[in-house]
């Protein structure tokens, strides 16, 4: 993990604290209502709190775990009970509703939160889901889930959406057919029962939420915004730290915070939320205004709130004459410039980051896989769109192609998910070797993947999906950490493009099952 920018407040008041010629000071008490069991998912907090950036910052946190009560914590900030939560996206929906309360970060920059069904049940899409019995959180929780399906053209009654049991072996014993989990938590416990799953994430189909949103009250923002400032400028350095420093972090989270949890489960959960946090990209806690504008309009297009998109005074900003009391009793007048003028060079630093730049990389990475670099499913249905209109006009032929890794989960499960990414990332690289500048390809599943060809006709296509295979039987990935190498093969299914987009996908679709019922690493073509 790349250091991108460190924020560097909470140093300066460890410098103040050890030089500090003027008696002692009292520290600011305040307490983080958690939004779930302590896990690697609050991870900064813990250390945050562990290596003394809070009391560096003149902070006495209590952290306050929370659990299924505490999903919505927003009526505790506002009573005063709480200092500070974390919450989901839905929060932007109270705001909307008049209550004042107000974001300060956003830690997860994509939303964990995703069904999942086992993979005898062949629930592997939005669509899939018609008919089945689906558990999902009280809204506005899990809103991503309702919002695909909605997006996806799936009315509310197509669906048998029931409360969740907040247990994930309801899918396991046939109680429900797909279960709203964290991607960074319940697949680690079917992984380790040697359940095959799959997993319906609502980013593949271009719904991307921010995630574990730390608020606070309007009250609280506009009384002490020093204070709230200071608490997060030191947690945000504790998820710097933590992601920085993962084994250390989750051998603390399980020694003191989590014994129930192993260091193989927590492990599993940082390496998710690390992908998820996306300090490669964005600062970590950034939060565009653009973006959070896009999240309220669509929890009012699923009808989840009436009012007007109006966010005024939502976002955070520290106040531009920041509160030095602190610094002057613990270090006198000089210790005070010192900050003022580290303070000056932290916002020159964070001017730096150009807002620009950083809508283009967030609006690429909602149309591309981050893994492979290829397209993901809504980057698909985007230009596959645009594309097929241009060859309907030209009267150009177009061939749709599904592909499936075959025994993928296999692969995992032996030589763990770094060798199952390598993969995945050969595996891209070796069907897009074949790719021409017209045609798409796209990541569409977990180990599913998607070929547009235009201006193809479909033994055009079968001769491509024979040297697709005979490349895929050629590849040799070398397992992480062992000498071992792998081999790989493939499943395809052929469909021409005709009809609508979603019709010849779907044709596409049930060749690549018929592919897969027929013995796997051969190809189907869907016979109208």
């Amino acid at each position: 993990m790349v250091l991108r920018r460190a924020l560097f407040w909470p140093y300066i008041f460890a410098l103040l604290s050890c030089s500090a010629s003027i008696g002692t000071y009292a520290a600011d008490s305040v307490k983080l209502q958690l939004r779930w069991t302590h896990q690697f998912q609050f991870a900064g907090y813990y250390m945050a709190l562990e290596k003394g950036f809070y009391d560096a910052a003149g902070l006495d946190v209590e952290l306050i775990e929370g659990g299924p009560d505490a999903l919505t914590p927003i009526e505790d900030v506002l009573a005063g009970n709480v200092d500070f939560a974390i919450t989901g996206s839905g929060v932007v929906i109270e705001r909307m509703a008049g209550k004042p309360v107000v974001a300060i970060a956003a830690i997860m920059q994509t939303s964990p939160i995703v069904w999942i069904s086992l993979e005898s049940s062949n629930i592997r899409t939005p669509h899939d889901l018609a008919g089945h019995r689906v558990l999902i959180m009280p809204p506005p929780e899990s809103a991503e889930l309702l919002i695909m399906l909605e997006r996806e053209g799936l009315s509310a009654d197509s669906v048998n959406i029931v409360p969740t049991s907040f247990d994930i072996n309801d899918i396991v014993t046939g109680e429900a057919d797909a279960y709203d989990g964290y991607i960074s938590n319940e697949p680690y416990y079917l992984e380790q029962q040697g359940i095959d799953y799959s997993i319906i994430n609502p980013k593949d189909y271009g719904i991307n939420f921010y995630s574990d949103v730390l608020i606070t009250s309007e009250h609280l923002a506009n009384r002490n915004p020093d204070l709230v400032n200071r608490f997060k400028d030191a947690s945000l350095q504790g998820w710097l730290y933590a992601l920085n420093n993962i084994e250390e972090t989750i051998e603390l989270i399980h020694t003191k915070y989590a014994p129930e949890k192993t260091l193989e489960h927590l492990r599993f959960e940082a390496n998710t939320i690390s992908d998820l946090v996306m300090t490669d990209l964005v600062q970590i806690g950034h939060m565009n205004p653009g973006r959070w504008q896009f999240i309220a309009q669509s929890y009012r297009d699923l009808n989840m709130t009436s009012a007007p998109v109006d966010l005024n005074g939502f976002l955070f900003e520290p106040s531009s004459s920041p509160d030095y009391s602190l610094a002057i009793r613990v270090g006198g007048l000089s210790a005070a410039l010192l900050a003022l003028a580290s303070l000056a060079i932290l916002k020159f630093r964070r001017l730096s980051l150009q807002l620009k730049e950083t809508n283009i990389l967030l609006s690429q990475q909602t149309i591309t896989d981050q893994l492979t670099q290829t397209r993901n499913r809504r980057g698909m249905v985007q230009e596959a769109e645009t594309a097929l209109k241009l060859a309907s006009r030209n009267k150009l032929p177009c061939v749709f192609l599904m592909l499936d890794i075959d025994h993928f989960k296999a692969v995992n499960d032996e030589y763990g998910h770094q060798t199952g990414d390598a993969a995945l990332i050969e595996f891209a690289r070796t069907i897009s070797a074949h790719r021409r500048e017209s045609d798409i390809i796209a990541r569409v599943g977990g180990e599913e993947f998607a070929i547009l060809l235009i201006d193809s006709s479909i033994e055009d296509a079968k001769e491509l999906a024979q040297q697709i295979l005979q490349d895929v039987r050629d590849l040799k990935i070398q397992a992480r950490n062992s000498d071992d190498y792998l081999s790989l093969t493939t499943s395809i299914g052929i469909a021409a493009a005709s009809g609508s987009l979603e019709t010849f996908w779907l044709n596409a679709d049930k060749a690549l099952y018929k592919a897969k019922e027929s013995g796997r690493n051969t190809i189907v073509i869907h016979e109208p």
